[in-house]
């Protein structure tokens, strides 16, 4: 198949949107060309049989003028090559511009989309493509025949266990992602101040990521005073944003993750796992896969106590049987989450699409 895909970054050292440059070159190496048409571009590192083409957000362009680069980019990739199908990752912004076209066209077009959030975007949206694909139940909130479950996307051979690991590593907790309320790190924050003054346990935590609004500026700024606050600089490290490329030694800083975002199975869960942490999370799709796979122990119970017993329960667990453990929770990655595997279920559905839509052309 030639593939057009839509997404909202191509950059291979993006923090949070790194991974899109791996998901489009495992998906072009099932296809015979993938045509990218991304908001903004960064560092391309791409496969020979993938054409990106950026709106220029990088570049500063207003709105008006990235939508009429829209579809101008649209007429110049259906002048080089036929098109197939359509992925649309975590834009349905896109899929609903490039609907009529799609229609004219008889292109399908398959959306991934995966986030607490249900906006009337994405409502709009679901009825106009051909099928929907998500990472996990909780990923999806709008109930529909249409949605499919297939899994993340984990590269394995990227995030692994280390080989060997630091002084610190068995006390030293890691958090990865955005600075933002949604993460609810204040209450990580007073879970580290429960271990040290409740416990005796001296728990360094290291919050690797950065803020992307001024809302985030802000509650980074009152984090750092919390930290101030409670007198635990000399256990609370903040990271800052670290590009995709970069991320797997920041995995191997902790013996522990902790990750306490709600909605959609956040992907730094399963990357933290794949590298050989223990997680903690309530993350309600990670709460979902513990429960099913007999690991509910790493599910905390609510505030920060609840938090904090949970966390000094993992840390005793990892001591006394880490490698099985460790394992374990790599296979859960390996079997239900890996790159290869969600490549393959994306592409299946994009041919089962494509196929459709030329039978209904020989029908015609």
């Amino acid at each position: 198949m030639n593939l057009l895909v839509f997404n909202l970054a191509m950059d291979a050292d993006h923090s949070v949107l790194g991974h899109t440059t791996a998901w489009t070159n495992e998906i072009a190496r099932r296809c015979n060309h993938v045509s990218v048409i991304t908001m903004c571009a960064g560092r391309i590192a791409v496969d020979e049989n993938v054409t990106v083409h950026s709106l220029g957000k990088e570049l500063g362009r207003s709105e008006p003028r990235r939508l009429l680069e829209f579809y101008r980019l649209l007429d110049r990739v259906f002048e080089e090559r036929p098109i197939d199908a359509c992925f649309a990752h975590m834009a349905p912004l896109f899929a609903l511009l490039f609907a009529p076209v799609a229609k004219w066209r008889g292109v399908p077009v398959l959306l991934w989309y995966a986030h607490r959030s249900v906006p009337p975007l994405l409502r709009l949206t679901h009825l106009l493509v051909d099928r929907c694909v998500t990472s996990t139940p909780e990923s999806f909130r709008v109930p529909s025949q249409k949605v499919f479950v297939v899994g993340q996307g984990i590269d394995a051979g990227r995030f692994a266990p280390p080989g060997e690991t630091g002084p610190l590593y068995e006390t030293t907790a890691i958090s990865v992602g955005r600075i933002t309320p949604r993460k609810r790190l204040r209450e990580l924050i007073e879970a580290v101040a429960v271990l040290e003054r409740d416990r005796g346990l001296g728990v360094r935590l290291e919050l690797i990521g950065g803020p992307a609004t001024p809302a985030d500026h802000g509650y980074l700024a009152a984090l750092r005073g919390d930290v101030a606050a409670l007198g635990l600089e000399h256990l609370v490290s903040f990271r800052g944003p670290v590009p995709f490329t970069a991320m797997p030694p920041y995995y191997h800083r902790g013996a522990l993750s902790v990750n306490l975002s709600e909605g959609a199975m956040d992907k730094a869960i399963l990357e933290s796992m794949a590298s050989g942490c223990i997680p903690v999370s309530r993350n309600p799709a990670f709460a979902a896969l513990a429960r099913a796979r007999g690991v509910a122990w790493l599910v905390p119970e609510p505030g920060a106590r609840g938090l904090a017993d949970c966390m000094a329960a993992a840390l005793e667990r990892s001591r006394r049987d880490r490698p099985a453990l460790v394992e374990r929770l790599r296979r859960i990655v390996t079997e239900e989450h890996s790159l290869g595997t969600l490549s393959d279920r994306i592409v299946g559905h994009l041919g089962q699409l494509s196929e459709a839509a030329r039978g209904r052309d020989r029908g015609g």
